[in-house]
């Protein structure tokens, strides 16, 4: 069975200049420099992503997301390293990469307005050698499968801006490629749709050892989909760890406790093993919320102690569960900026 990654991004750096200038004068018409700025969108970023794994790439707006995909798919070339899909170098061998992938970039043109779907798949699959009775059964069962079966003649200028990303994400299947890259693929879909696209990237990955790599600001969508997660910020690379990883080595004992009344000041203060306690008063409930050491001998003396000094104050407690982590917060920490 053959392990290598099927994506291999490899010390990638990408630096974007910007040039102003201002004329001289309006007979000449001539311009001089006036500024020149450098942006390190990517540095140093290195990852793999094998074959049949849904893998997940997060950040803030600006921390270098789309600059990747657009380089794993050809369209920007790094200033330094190099990307490979499937062995093949995307700089230097750009025609084959194309043929092993399908992109879906976010707020891009990628369909011909003046056509139909069905005539922009037949146009998409052509350029990628997909033709005759295998494309024309594809385009059909692909249409049926993303809910545009009754726009299948319509002109793609007609369509919304959801049906418009359906067919985005249509074309970038039609060739059955061995990589899907999707740059916020659910953005402007309904909830049914965007159901939809992510049992078909799990049927992709699972059943037919597709791969695919994720771009989201859709918390839930990452968690849900992704075998693992990689977070960009400021153009590096700040965590790369399996999912399940990623929560645990983030993890806190944290516990909600949920009293009747709020408990005398100082009820637990000073309590062995409890490093921090906060009140918040909802309804006719008052919930504490209480960070408590990880080692589980502390841990267990610190929730005992609590409970009994609540008791001694005649503070019923309601009721009492562990905090579950979540993606959004492990993306916070990780960040510090908001998941957006």
């Amino acid at each position: 069975m053959n392990m290598d990654p099927i994506i291999r991004v490899d010390d990638v750096h990408k630096t974007f200049f910007t040039h102003h200038f201002f004329s001289k004068g309006e007979k000449t018409g001539a311009r001089c420099f006036h500024e020149k700025r450098r942006v390190h969108a990517v540095k140093g970023v290195e990852f793999g992503i094998q074959r049949g794994e849904i893998f997940g790439l997060l950040g803030p707006n600006g921390a270098g997301k789309t600059t990747l995909v657009k380089m794993l798919s050809g369209l920007v070339r790094p200033t330094s390293g190099h990307v490979y899909v499937d062995g093949l170098d995307v700089d230097r061998q750009r025609l084959k990469v194309l043929r092993k992938i399908g992109v879906v970039l976010e707020g891009t043109r990628t369909s011909i307005w003046p056509l139909t779907p069905l005539e922009n798949l037949a146009y998409f699959g052509n350029l990628k050698d997909v033709s005759g009775k295998v494309l024309k059964k594809r385009s059909h069962e692909l249409l049926d499968f993303i809910g545009l079966s009754d726009k299948k003649d319509v002109q793609v200028r007609r369509l919304s801006r959801g049906q418009k990303q359906k067919l985005a994400i249509c074309i970038a299947l039609v060739a059955d490629p061995d990589v899907i890259l999707l740059d916020e693929p659910t953005t402007g879909l309904d909830v049914q749709s965007a159901r939809s696209i992510k049992d078909r990237i799990i049927e992709m990955t699972r059943e037919r050892n597709k791969t695919a790599l994720v771009t989201t600001h859709d918390m839930g969508v990452a968690q849900e989909l992704c075998d693992r997660i990689g977070i960009i910020k400021n153009g590096e690379l700040a965590a790369c760890k399996p999912t399940d990883e990623l929560l645990d080595l983030f993890s806190e004992q944290v516990y909600e406790l949920r009293l009747d009344r709020m408990p005398p000041d100082g009820t637990l203060g000073s309590i062995e093993g409890v490093l921090d306690v906060n009140f918040e008063a909802q309804g006719d409930e008052v919930l504490c919320v209480a960070a408590i050491e990880h080692e589980y001998a502390l841990r267990s003396e610190a929730l005992y102690a609590m409970l009994a000094r609540l008791r001694e104050r005649g503070v019923q407690l309601h009721s009492v569960s562990l905090r579950q982590q979540n993606l959004e917060n492990v993306f916070l920490r990780v960040t510090g900026d908001p998941a957006s």
